[in-house]
Parts: C-alpha cells; sequence; structure tokens
C-alpha cells in the first residue's frame, strides 16, 4: 500500500529527527569523555623502572585529561599477560596500556602464544619515549673497550657468555644483534629479571648483559661494572661521557616505550588521548622526571608510531630470524 504524501513526509522527518539527535548524543559523549577513571595497564610488577616510568605518565595524563588515570600492574609471561587483557578490553577508551617494545617481539618468538597482530590489533596512542640500554661488563675479566671486547669475543677459546632478563627480552635481542654485527660469539644465559641479570655479572658468572641504563649507572659510577657504549642514537644525559655504540661503528637496538588502546578506539577519544599524552611528554618538568626515570623523552603521534611500529615488526623479524630465537 502506497502511503499518502503527508505520511511519508513524517515518516522522512522522523527519521531525519532520529540521525540528529543520535549524531548529536554521540558527539555529546565525546565531548564530555572522559567522564569517569580511565585504567592504565602496566603489564610489568610494582617498582620495577618500567613501572615508574608508566606511573610517572599516568600520573600527568591524570591532570591534563581531568580523571584519575588509575595504574594496574598485570604482570606476566615477558609482559603478555597484562597486553592479552588490553587487546581484550572494550574499545571506549577507557582502557590502556604503557607498553615496551617487547610487545612486538612477543608474537615473533612465541606465536602460539601471542596471537595478536602489532598492525591490527591496537590503536596507537602516542609513542613516549626511547629507553637506552646499555652493553655491561665486568672491569676484572674482560678488556677496557668495545674493540677488545669484540676481539675477545671472536676467539673460540674465550667462551664467552652473556646473560638477559629472558628468552625473546629486548636484553636478548640486544646482545643477538650485537653479535651478528661484530661476527662475536657468547653463550646466552636468561635470567628472570635485569637486577639478577646484573648481578651475574657484577659476581662474575657472565661475562656482559645489556640492561636499562639507570640499572647499570650506579654499579658503574662505583667501579663496580664498566659500560662499554650506550645503544641510543644520543649520548646519555646523565653520563655523556658515555660513547653510544654507533659512534663505536656498531648499529644500535631501539627500545622505547609508548601508549596503546585496543582497536577501534573511536577517533575523537584517541586523538584525545594522543592530545594528553603530547602535553605530558612536551611538558619540560615531566621531561625532567622521565630522563631521571632512564628514559630519552620523544613523542610521536598516532601516524608516526604506526608507520614506526611497522618498520620495528619488520626490524625485529629479521633479528628474530635469523638468531633463530623461538620460545614455543
Amino acid at each position: 500500500m502506497i502511503l499518502p504524501i503527508f505520511r511519508l513526509r513524517a515518516l522522512r522527518l522522523l527519521q531525519a529527527v532520529l540521525v540528529v539527535l543520535t549524531t548529536g548524543l554521540s558527539s555529546l559523549a565525546f565531548a564530555s569523555y572522559p567522564d569517569k577513571p580511565i585504567r592504565m595497564i602496566i603489564p610489568w610488577p610494582p617498582g620495577g623502572g618500567s613501572d615508574v616510568l608508566g606511573r610517572i605518565v599516568a600520573r600527568h595524563m591524570s591532570d591534563v585529561l581531568g580523571q584519575p588515570v588509575v595504574v594496574e600492574n598485570r604482570a606476566g609471561a615477558t609482559g603478555l599477560i597484562g597486553t592479552d587483557m588490553l587487546v581484550k578490553s572494550a574499545p571506549d577508551g577507557y582502557t590502556i596500556v604503557f607498553i615496551a617494545d617487547s610487545y612486538i617481539v612477543s608474537p615473533l618468538v612465541s606465536p602460539k602464544t601471542a596471537r595478536y597482530d602489532v598492525n591490527k590489533d591496537f590503536t596507537n596512542i602516542g609513542m613516549v619515549g626511547f629507553f637506552p640500554l646499555v652493553l655491561v661488563v665486568n672491569p676484572q675479566n674482560n678488556p677496557g673497550d668495545l674493540k677488545q671486547f669484540v676481539q675477545k669475543g671472536k676467539d673460540p677459546a674465550s667462551k664467552m657468555t652473556y646473560s638477559s632478563w629472558g628468552i625473546g627480552s629486548s636484553s636478548h635481542l640486544a646482545t643477538e644483534m650485537f653479535l651478528a654485527q661484530t661476527g662475536s660469539q657468547m653463550l646466552h644465559v636468561p635470567f628472570q629479571g635485569a637486577a639478577p641479570a646484573m648481578t651475574a655479572v657484577l659476581g662474575g658468572q657472565v661475562d656482559s648483559v645489556f640492561v636499562p641504563a639507570v640499572v647499570a649507572l650506579p654499579h658503574h659510577n662505583a667501579g663496580k661494572a664498566k659500560i662499554l657504549g650506550v645503544s641510543s642514537q644520543n649520548r646519555l644525559a646523565a653520563a655523556p661521557q658515555l660513547m653510544t655504540m654507533v659512534e663505536q661503528g656498531v648499529q644500535s637496538w631501539i627500545s622505547w616505550m609508548g601508549v596503546l588502546g585496543p582497536a577501534n578506539i573511536p577517533t575523537d577519544l584517541a586523538d584525545k588521548l594522543t592530545a594528553a599524552l603530547k602535553a605530558v611528554v612536551e611538558n619540560p618538568k615531566v621531561r625532567e622526571e622521565l630522563t631521571r626515570g632512564g628514559l630519552d623523552p620523544n613523542f610521536m603521534n598516532q601516524k608516526q608510531l604506526t608507520d614506526f611500529v611497522r618498520s620495528e615488526n619488520i626490524r625485529v623479524g629479521n633479528v628474530v630470524k635469523n638468531a633463530k630465537i623461538s620460545v614455543d
């Protein structure tokens, strides 16, 4: 039956009103965001360097957004437990994660366990900065500079060893990348955490380790350990006398930290989170806090981080493949 013209016009008018109302309510929801606390997952135990840095970011994002950013530590499985929780959370802008580059490594070394896709299952909010690692040796057991260390590593009779904070960790991959470039050989001795990996070097049980600068600097300054190089593009602000690996002819490992959300967060909400993160990272006082925590602040927006993650996925994949690293 054909509707009378006036009824048809009334129906179309009602449809138009509903569209306007729906759009208006949606815009109002975005405009009021956030109107409740935001959960920031940190996939490591409380008290560690990454946890300290994440809490700095969360505290200052709270100030910018006008709502608490509440930290929730979900440690375990080299960050997989917390990352998996983030991937499965609602894309409503109220759950984010403070992440390290290890989340790229996990699907490459353990594809049966880490089944997420770094290019599809996340909303990249922004990078906070680079996290320099340093190559550390026991000064009593090893030569005094990087060149001599490499030469010793090329001698099979030296039977050199290195520690890390786990198979597939940034520490592990940084060393394997170093070995591939220099032609050195060392046996891997994994530990559960950066602190015991560093302790093994201090005690002379292993020859070297790549650890965060903040872990090694106190021991270096006390003469109990020696830093041979910094895996960053720039020298450390806290120790500018230390040469970078690049300055010594070795391509450095890039370790970094950032903030992500689950896939499909509405653009308006993601943009607000990115703007808040940018305000935090570019605040001079916050940058000073982050630098003291061992981070080299370097903000990247959503597009920049997305492009960076794609390139890192390829670069890290090559290191994993060449070193034949697998957990599964």
